[in-house]
Protein backbone atom coordinates (compact mmCIF):
# COMPACT_ATOMS: atom_id res chain seq x y z
CA UNK A 1 0.00 0.00 0.00
CA UNK A 2 3.18 2.50 0.88
CA UNK A 3 4.50 1.51 -2.45
CA UNK A 4 1.61 2.29 -4.61
CA UNK A 5 1.30 5.73 -2.80
CA UNK A 6 5.01 6.14 -3.16
CA UNK A 7 4.47 5.42 -7.05
CA UNK A 8 1.72 7.64 -7.54
CA UNK A 9 3.78 10.93 -5.65
CA UNK A 10 6.59 10.02 -8.25
CA UNK A 11 4.24 10.21 -11.08
CA UNK A 12 2.90 13.43 -10.08
CA UNK A 13 6.12 15.02 -9.82
CA UNK A 14 6.92 14.63 -13.67
CA UNK A 15 6.00 17.19 -15.77
CA UNK A 16 4.05 16.18 -18.24
CA UNK A 17 1.41 14.71 -15.46
CA UNK A 18 2.16 17.05 -12.89
CA UNK A 19 0.38 19.63 -15.20
CA UNK A 20 -2.21 17.01 -15.97
CA UNK A 21 -2.98 16.90 -12.47
CA UNK A 22 -2.63 20.42 -11.91
CA UNK A 23 -5.61 20.81 -14.47
CA UNK A 24 -7.25 18.28 -13.25
CA UNK A 25 -8.00 19.89 -9.84
CA UNK A 26 -8.39 23.04 -11.58
CA UNK A 27 -11.39 21.44 -13.57
CA UNK A 28 -12.92 19.59 -10.66
CA UNK A 29 -12.51 23.32 -8.34
CA UNK A 30 -14.61 24.88 -11.58
CA UNK A 31 -17.14 21.65 -11.47
CA UNK A 32 -17.62 22.57 -8.01
CA UNK A 33 -18.08 25.75 -7.95
CA UNK A 34 -20.82 25.59 -10.41
CA UNK A 35 -22.69 23.02 -8.78
CA UNK A 36 -22.64 24.96 -5.83
CA UNK A 37 -23.59 28.16 -7.90
CA UNK A 38 -26.64 25.74 -9.40
CA UNK A 39 -27.59 24.67 -5.82
CA UNK A 40 -27.95 28.53 -4.31
CA UNK A 41 -29.81 29.07 -7.50
CA UNK A 42 -32.40 26.45 -6.64
CA UNK A 43 -32.55 27.35 -3.21
CA UNK A 44 -33.35 30.95 -3.65
CA UNK A 45 -36.39 29.86 -6.09
CA UNK A 46 -37.42 27.88 -3.05
CA UNK A 47 -37.05 31.04 -0.71
CA UNK A 48 -39.05 33.25 -3.34
CA UNK A 49 -42.13 30.26 -2.77
CA UNK A 50 -41.57 30.06 0.81
CA UNK A 51 -41.95 34.03 0.86
CA UNK A 52 -45.66 33.75 -1.07
CA UNK A 53 -46.54 30.86 1.47
CA UNK A 54 -45.79 33.17 4.00
CA UNK A 55 -47.62 35.70 2.83
CA UNK A 56 -50.64 33.27 1.89
CA UNK A 57 -50.47 32.01 5.44
CA UNK A 58 -49.55 28.14 3.89
CA UNK A 59 -47.74 25.79 5.08
CA UNK A 60 -44.56 24.48 5.04
CA UNK A 61 -44.42 20.65 3.51
CA UNK A 62 -41.98 18.70 4.77
CA UNK A 63 -41.28 15.18 3.02
CA UNK A 64 -39.60 11.98 5.05
CA UNK A 65 -38.31 9.40 2.22
CA UNK A 66 -37.71 6.12 4.33
CA UNK A 67 -36.39 2.60 3.58
CA UNK A 68 -34.79 1.18 6.09
CA UNK A 69 -37.32 0.58 9.80
CA UNK A 70 -34.22 -0.29 12.06
CA UNK A 71 -32.42 3.31 11.92
CA UNK A 72 -36.13 5.42 12.01
CA UNK A 73 -34.91 5.91 15.26
CA UNK A 74 -32.55 8.86 14.45
CA UNK A 75 -35.70 10.91 12.76
CA UNK A 76 -38.98 9.59 14.58
CA UNK A 77 -39.06 12.45 17.09
CA UNK A 78 -38.38 15.19 13.91
CA UNK A 79 -41.36 14.06 12.18
CA UNK A 80 -43.19 14.13 15.11
CA UNK A 81 -42.52 17.56 16.36
CA UNK A 82 -43.09 18.64 12.58
CA UNK A 83 -46.70 16.71 12.42
CA UNK A 84 -48.01 17.98 15.67
CA UNK A 85 -47.43 21.49 14.47
CA UNK A 86 -50.03 23.64 12.57
CA UNK A 87 -47.26 25.24 10.64
CA UNK A 88 -46.36 22.19 8.44
CA UNK A 89 -47.89 19.27 6.16
CA UNK A 90 -45.98 16.08 6.75
CA UNK A 91 -45.26 12.93 4.48
CA UNK A 92 -43.51 9.77 4.48
CA UNK A 93 -42.96 8.37 1.65
CA UNK A 94 -42.11 4.44 1.69
CA UNK A 95 -39.28 3.21 -0.96
CA UNK A 96 -37.10 -0.12 -1.27
CA UNK A 97 -33.79 0.12 -1.96
CA UNK A 98 -31.19 -1.70 -4.43
CA UNK A 99 -29.65 -4.97 -2.32
CA UNK A 100 -25.68 -5.01 -3.36
CA UNK A 101 -25.67 -8.22 -5.32
CA UNK A 102 -22.83 -10.61 -6.01
CA UNK A 103 -20.78 -9.66 -8.93
CA UNK A 104 -23.06 -6.53 -10.02
CA UNK A 105 -22.97 -4.69 -7.01
CA UNK A 106 -25.75 -1.47 -7.86
CA UNK A 107 -25.10 -1.91 -11.15
CA UNK A 108 -29.03 -3.12 -11.81
CA UNK A 109 -32.25 -1.56 -11.13
CA UNK A 110 -33.73 -4.69 -8.80
CA UNK A 111 -35.32 -3.45 -5.74
CA UNK A 112 -36.17 -4.65 -2.52
CA UNK A 113 -37.99 -3.70 0.43
CA UNK A 114 -37.05 -4.35 3.96
CA UNK A 115 -40.45 -4.08 5.37
CA UNK A 116 -41.05 -0.40 4.91
CA UNK A 117 -44.37 0.25 3.40
CA UNK A 118 -46.03 -1.76 6.39
CA UNK A 119 -44.06 -0.57 9.02
CA UNK A 120 -44.73 2.95 7.91
CA UNK A 121 -48.03 2.27 7.43
CA UNK A 122 -49.01 3.38 10.30
CA UNK A 123 -48.09 7.07 9.52
CA UNK A 124 -50.36 6.86 6.79
CA UNK A 125 -46.99 6.97 4.29
CA UNK A 126 -47.14 7.41 0.23
CA UNK A 127 -45.84 4.20 -0.75
CA UNK A 128 -43.02 5.62 -3.19
CA UNK A 129 -42.87 2.14 -5.82
CA UNK A 130 -45.37 -0.07 -7.73
CA UNK A 131 -43.31 -3.36 -7.75
CA UNK A 132 -45.74 -4.33 -10.80
CA UNK A 133 -45.44 -1.69 -13.24
CA UNK A 134 -42.01 -0.57 -11.58
CA UNK A 135 -43.07 3.06 -11.88
CA UNK A 136 -41.46 5.39 -8.78
CA UNK A 137 -43.58 8.21 -7.18
CA UNK A 138 -42.89 11.21 -7.99
CA UNK A 139 -42.66 13.42 -4.26
CA UNK A 140 -42.65 16.59 -6.61
CA UNK A 141 -46.24 16.20 -7.02
CA UNK A 142 -46.17 16.72 -3.08
CA UNK A 143 -44.61 20.26 -3.65
CA UNK A 144 -42.24 19.70 -0.84
CA UNK A 145 -40.12 22.72 0.63
CA UNK A 146 -37.48 20.37 3.00
CA UNK A 147 -37.08 16.81 2.35
CA UNK A 148 -35.50 14.31 4.77
CA UNK A 149 -33.34 11.10 3.78
CA UNK A 150 -32.85 8.62 5.85
CA UNK A 151 -29.21 7.68 4.37
CA UNK A 152 -27.15 9.69 2.11
CA UNK A 153 -26.48 6.76 -0.69
CA UNK A 154 -27.16 7.97 -3.83
CA UNK A 155 -26.36 4.73 -5.20
CA UNK A 156 -29.14 2.40 -3.80
CA UNK A 157 -32.24 5.33 -4.85
CA UNK A 158 -34.13 5.14 -7.80
CA UNK A 159 -33.80 7.54 -10.05
CA UNK A 160 -36.55 10.39 -9.12
CA UNK A 161 -34.74 10.09 -5.56
CA UNK A 162 -30.99 10.99 -5.82
CA UNK A 163 -30.17 14.05 -4.61
CA UNK A 164 -29.17 16.44 -7.47
CA UNK A 165 -32.94 15.99 -8.60
CA UNK A 166 -34.68 16.70 -5.56
CA UNK A 167 -32.37 19.31 -4.43
CA UNK A 168 -33.80 21.29 -7.69
CA UNK A 169 -37.24 21.31 -6.11
CA UNK A 170 -36.41 21.22 -2.12
CA UNK A 171 -33.95 21.90 0.27
CA UNK A 172 -32.78 18.22 1.86
CA UNK A 173 -31.93 18.51 5.45
CA UNK A 174 -30.20 15.65 6.81
CA UNK A 175 -29.55 13.44 10.10
CA UNK A 176 -27.22 11.22 10.46
CA UNK A 177 -28.69 7.70 10.50
CA UNK A 178 -26.10 6.12 13.02
CA UNK A 179 -23.62 8.20 15.79
CA UNK A 180 -20.43 9.36 14.71
CA UNK A 181 -18.74 6.95 16.52
CA UNK A 182 -16.06 5.16 13.92
CA UNK A 183 -12.61 7.11 12.69
CA UNK A 184 -10.33 5.36 10.36
CA UNK A 185 -12.41 7.18 7.39
CA UNK A 186 -15.93 5.90 7.74
CA UNK A 187 -17.46 9.21 8.42
CA UNK A 188 -15.99 9.83 4.56
CA UNK A 189 -18.04 6.80 3.29
CA UNK A 190 -21.20 8.12 5.46
CA UNK A 191 -20.82 11.45 3.94
CA UNK A 192 -20.40 10.56 0.11
CA UNK A 193 -19.74 13.49 -1.61
CA UNK A 194 -22.31 13.19 -4.29
CA UNK A 195 -24.90 13.44 -1.53
CA UNK A 196 -23.54 16.06 0.83
CA UNK A 197 -22.92 18.62 -1.81
CA UNK A 198 -27.07 18.70 -2.17
CA UNK A 199 -27.26 19.24 1.36
CA UNK A 200 -29.04 22.44 2.43
CA UNK A 201 -28.61 21.89 6.33
CA UNK A 202 -26.80 18.84 8.38
CA UNK A 203 -27.91 18.67 11.96
CA UNK A 204 -25.07 17.63 14.27
CA UNK A 205 -25.04 16.05 17.99
CA UNK A 206 -22.39 18.32 19.63
CA UNK A 207 -19.19 20.48 19.36
CA UNK A 208 -16.91 17.29 18.27
CA UNK A 209 -19.29 16.21 16.13
CA UNK A 210 -19.74 19.13 14.33
CA UNK A 211 -16.38 19.73 13.28
CA UNK A 212 -15.21 16.27 12.24
CA UNK A 213 -18.49 16.70 9.82
CA UNK A 214 -16.98 20.16 8.63
CA UNK A 215 -13.78 18.51 8.44
CA UNK A 216 -15.49 16.10 5.52
CA UNK A 217 -16.96 18.96 3.94
CA UNK A 218 -14.00 21.45 3.93
CA UNK A 219 -11.99 18.29 1.97
CA UNK A 220 -14.30 18.24 0.16
CA UNK A 221 -14.54 21.53 -1.03
CA UNK A 222 -18.11 21.45 -0.03
CA UNK A 223 -18.55 25.65 0.90
CA UNK A 224 -22.94 24.80 0.55
CA UNK A 225 -23.76 22.63 3.25
CA UNK A 226 -24.53 24.37 6.60
CA UNK A 227 -23.95 22.69 9.89
CA UNK A 228 -26.01 23.19 12.78
CA UNK A 229 -25.50 21.71 16.18
CA UNK A 230 -28.43 20.34 17.84
CA UNK A 231 -27.98 16.94 19.52
CA UNK A 232 -29.31 13.52 18.50
CA UNK A 233 -33.03 13.16 17.79
CA UNK A 234 -32.24 9.79 18.43
CA UNK A 235 -31.75 10.27 21.89
CA UNK A 236 -34.82 12.71 22.33
CA UNK A 237 -36.89 11.34 25.57
CA UNK A 238 -34.90 8.28 26.19
CA UNK A 239 -36.18 8.34 29.92
CA UNK A 240 -39.53 6.63 28.57
CA UNK A 241 -37.44 3.41 28.54
CA UNK A 242 -36.34 3.43 31.53
CA UNK A 243 -37.25 0.74 33.44
CA UNK A 244 -39.29 -0.80 30.76
CA UNK A 245 -39.75 -4.40 29.52
CA UNK A 246 -38.97 -5.68 26.44
CA UNK A 247 -40.71 -9.37 24.77
CA UNK A 248 -37.04 -9.55 22.78
CA UNK A 249 -36.26 -11.47 25.69
CA UNK A 250 -37.31 -14.96 26.48
CA UNK A 251 -37.24 -14.45 30.47
CA UNK A 252 -38.62 -11.00 30.36
CA UNK A 253 -40.79 -11.47 33.11
CA UNK A 254 -38.16 -13.12 35.44
CA UNK A 255 -35.74 -10.85 37.08
CA UNK A 256 -33.15 -13.64 37.99
CA UNK A 257 -31.35 -13.20 35.19
CA UNK A 258 -27.96 -11.27 34.20
CA UNK A 259 -29.03 -9.85 30.30
CA UNK A 260 -26.70 -9.51 27.56
CA UNK A 261 -27.02 -7.71 23.69
CA UNK A 262 -24.63 -8.38 21.59
CA UNK A 263 -24.25 -6.46 18.52
CA UNK A 264 -20.60 -7.40 16.14
CA UNK A 265 -19.34 -5.15 13.12
CA UNK A 266 -21.03 -6.32 10.45
CA UNK A 267 -18.18 -6.86 7.78
CA UNK A 268 -14.66 -8.00 8.14
CA UNK A 269 -12.69 -6.07 5.72
CA UNK A 270 -11.88 -3.11 8.33
CA UNK A 271 -9.94 -5.20 10.43
CA UNK A 272 -12.34 -4.53 13.33
CA UNK A 273 -15.25 -7.32 13.13
CA UNK A 274 -15.09 -10.01 16.06
CA UNK A 275 -18.35 -11.77 15.23
CA UNK A 276 -16.45 -15.07 13.88
CA UNK A 277 -13.82 -15.52 16.44
CA UNK A 278 -16.49 -15.54 18.98
CA UNK A 279 -19.99 -16.80 17.50
CA UNK A 280 -19.28 -20.48 18.69
CA UNK A 281 -17.97 -19.80 21.55
CA UNK A 282 -20.69 -17.40 23.22
CA UNK A 283 -23.64 -19.47 22.05
CA UNK A 284 -21.36 -22.85 24.17
CA UNK A 285 -21.09 -20.37 26.89
CA UNK A 286 -24.51 -19.71 27.24
CA UNK A 287 -25.70 -22.70 26.91
CA UNK A 288 -23.66 -24.38 29.76
CA UNK A 289 -25.02 -20.73 31.91
CA UNK A 290 -28.50 -20.89 32.21
CA UNK A 291 -28.34 -18.26 34.69
CA UNK A 292 -27.81 -15.39 31.66
CA UNK A 293 -29.89 -14.64 29.12
CA UNK A 294 -28.21 -14.01 25.42
CA UNK A 295 -29.94 -11.80 22.95
CA UNK A 296 -27.66 -11.24 19.51
CA UNK A 297 -28.89 -8.25 17.24
CA UNK A 298 -27.38 -8.24 13.91
CA UNK A 299 -26.83 -5.77 11.28
CA UNK A 300 -29.64 -5.47 8.77
CA UNK A 301 -26.60 -5.70 5.94
CA UNK A 302 -24.29 -8.16 8.00
CA UNK A 303 -25.92 -11.83 6.94
CA UNK A 304 -26.30 -10.59 3.03
CA UNK A 305 -22.44 -9.48 3.09
CA UNK A 306 -21.06 -12.38 4.56
CA UNK A 307 -23.14 -14.72 1.92
CA UNK A 308 -21.94 -12.37 -0.74
CA UNK A 309 -18.33 -12.82 0.35
CA UNK A 310 -18.78 -16.23 0.96
CA UNK A 311 -17.63 -15.83 4.56
CA UNK A 312 -20.54 -16.84 6.29
CA UNK A 313 -23.11 -19.10 3.26
CA UNK A 314 -26.62 -19.46 3.70
CA UNK A 315 -26.66 -23.18 4.85
CA UNK A 316 -24.61 -22.67 7.42
CA UNK A 317 -25.80 -18.85 8.81
CA UNK A 318 -29.33 -21.14 8.75
CA UNK A 319 -27.59 -23.82 10.70
CA UNK A 320 -26.50 -21.35 13.36
CA UNK A 321 -29.09 -18.93 13.64
CA UNK A 322 -31.36 -22.53 14.41
CA UNK A 323 -29.48 -22.63 18.18
CA UNK A 324 -30.43 -19.68 19.21
CA UNK A 325 -34.08 -20.77 17.88
CA UNK A 326 -33.77 -24.02 19.99
CA UNK A 327 -32.09 -22.36 23.19
CA UNK A 328 -34.08 -21.23 26.09
CA UNK A 329 -32.03 -18.29 27.00
CA UNK A 330 -30.62 -17.27 23.48
CA UNK A 331 -32.72 -15.32 20.74
CA UNK A 332 -32.14 -13.30 17.62
CA UNK A 333 -33.70 -9.39 17.60
CA UNK A 334 -34.25 -8.26 14.31
CA UNK A 335 -36.74 -5.61 15.40
CA UNK A 336 -36.92 -2.15 14.08
CA UNK A 337 -37.11 -0.90 16.93
CA UNK A 338 -34.26 -1.47 20.11
CA UNK A 339 -34.38 0.84 22.86
CA UNK A 340 -36.90 -1.06 25.17
CA UNK A 341 -33.98 -4.34 24.73
CA UNK A 342 -30.99 -2.02 25.58
CA UNK A 343 -32.51 -0.40 28.36
CA UNK A 344 -33.61 -3.74 29.75
CA UNK A 345 -30.31 -5.77 29.24
CA UNK A 346 -27.68 -5.83 31.69
CA UNK A 347 -24.35 -5.13 29.12
CA UNK A 348 -23.39 -5.06 25.98
CA UNK A 349 -20.86 -7.30 23.96
CA UNK A 350 -19.33 -4.95 20.98
CA UNK A 351 -16.83 -4.43 18.51
CA UNK A 352 -16.37 -1.47 16.42
CA UNK A 353 -19.98 -0.30 16.06
CA UNK A 354 -22.17 2.65 16.26
CA UNK A 355 -24.38 0.37 18.33
CA UNK A 356 -22.20 1.33 21.35
CA UNK A 357 -23.06 4.87 21.13
CA UNK A 358 -26.41 4.32 21.28
CA UNK A 359 -25.72 2.04 24.13
CA UNK A 360 -23.24 4.62 26.29
CA UNK A 361 -26.77 6.25 26.63
CA UNK A 362 -27.94 3.65 29.09
CA UNK A 363 -24.89 4.03 31.64
CA UNK A 364 -24.61 0.31 31.42
CA UNK A 365 -21.61 -1.35 30.97
CA UNK A 366 -20.41 -2.12 27.77
CA UNK A 367 -17.49 -4.67 27.06
CA UNK A 368 -15.48 -3.82 23.85
CA UNK A 369 -13.92 -6.47 21.87
CA UNK A 370 -10.89 -4.75 20.57
CA UNK A 371 -9.12 -5.71 17.11
CA UNK A 372 -7.94 -2.19 15.75
CA UNK A 373 -7.89 0.98 16.61
CA UNK A 374 -10.24 3.01 14.47
CA UNK A 375 -11.60 5.65 17.32
CA UNK A 376 -12.38 9.17 16.14
CA UNK A 377 -12.08 11.66 19.02
CA UNK A 378 -15.52 11.41 20.25
CA UNK A 379 -15.69 8.00 20.55
CA UNK A 380 -12.67 7.54 22.22
CA UNK A 381 -13.12 9.98 25.11
CA UNK A 382 -15.99 7.67 25.00
CA UNK A 383 -14.23 4.54 25.08
CA UNK A 384 -12.46 5.74 28.70
CA UNK A 385 -15.80 3.79 29.99
CA UNK A 386 -15.66 0.51 28.44
CA UNK A 387 -14.17 -2.63 29.22
CA UNK A 388 -11.67 -3.41 27.01
CA UNK A 389 -10.89 -7.16 26.25
CA UNK A 390 -8.76 -9.02 23.50
CA UNK A 391 -9.21 -12.37 23.91
CA UNK A 392 -11.63 -15.20 25.01
CA UNK A 393 -10.33 -15.75 28.06
CA UNK A 394 -10.48 -12.10 29.34
CA UNK A 395 -14.39 -11.74 27.59
CA UNK A 396 -15.79 -14.59 29.55
CA UNK A 397 -13.92 -13.39 32.81
CA UNK A 398 -15.69 -9.78 32.24
CA UNK A 399 -18.92 -11.16 32.35
CA UNK A 400 -18.82 -12.96 34.65
CA UNK A 401 -17.56 -9.97 37.14
CA UNK A 402 -20.19 -8.05 35.84
CA UNK A 403 -22.90 -10.62 36.05
CA UNK A 404 -21.27 -10.87 40.00
CA UNK A 405 -22.65 -7.16 40.58
CA UNK A 406 -18.58 -5.59 39.99
CA UNK A 407 -18.47 -2.61 37.96
CA UNK A 408 -15.28 -0.90 38.75
CA UNK A 409 -16.23 1.70 35.47
CA UNK A 410 -19.64 2.85 36.35
CA UNK A 411 -18.35 6.46 37.94
CA UNK A 412 -16.38 6.89 34.78
CA UNK A 413 -19.60 6.24 32.19
CA UNK A 414 -21.89 8.56 34.21
CA UNK A 415 -19.02 11.23 34.49
CA UNK A 416 -18.31 10.86 30.46
CA UNK A 417 -22.44 11.18 30.09
CA UNK A 418 -22.41 14.35 31.71
CA UNK A 419 -18.94 15.81 29.86
CA UNK A 420 -19.76 15.04 26.39
CA UNK A 421 -23.43 16.18 26.71
CA UNK A 422 -24.72 13.17 24.35
CA UNK A 423 -28.26 12.83 25.88
CA UNK A 424 -30.89 15.26 25.15
CA UNK A 425 -33.44 16.67 27.49
CA UNK A 426 -37.55 17.04 26.53
CA UNK A 427 -36.59 16.35 23.20
CA UNK A 428 -34.83 18.97 22.50
CA UNK A 429 -32.97 17.89 19.30
CA UNK A 430 -36.26 17.49 17.35
CA UNK A 431 -37.22 21.24 18.46
CA UNK A 432 -33.90 22.79 17.58
CA UNK A 433 -34.38 21.38 13.81
CA UNK A 434 -38.31 22.81 13.68
CA UNK A 435 -36.60 25.93 14.48
CA UNK A 436 -34.00 26.03 12.32
CA UNK A 437 -36.77 25.02 9.59
CA UNK A 438 -38.97 27.68 10.44
CA UNK A 439 -36.18 30.29 10.99
CA UNK A 440 -34.96 29.49 7.64
CA UNK A 441 -38.81 29.39 5.69
CA UNK A 442 -39.60 32.80 7.73
CA UNK A 443 -36.34 34.33 6.47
Amino acid sequence: MKMKGLLKETIKKMPVMKNFFQKNAEMQEKIQWLMEKNQILSNEKIDLRLKIKKMEHKKITVVFVCHRPSVWESLRSVYEELAEDDSFFVHIVAIPNKKELPDVGFFHEEYESEGAEEFWKKYECINGYDYTTREWFDIRSLKPDYVFFQQPYNITRGPLYKSWVVSEYAKICYVAYANNFIGGGILEETSPKDFMQNVFEYYTQNEIDDQLVRNVLDKDGNHFTRTKITGFPRYDNLEQYEGCVSSTWKTASQDNFFRVLWTPRWCVNEGTCSFFEYKDKLVDFFSENRDFEFVFRPHPQAFLNWNRTGEFPEKKARDYLRKYQMSENMSVDQKAEYFKTIFSSDCLISDMSSFIADYFMTGKPVVYCHKKDMFNELSRKMSEGFYWIRSWKELKETLVMLQSGEDPLREKRMELLRELNMRPENGSAAKKIKARILEDAGK
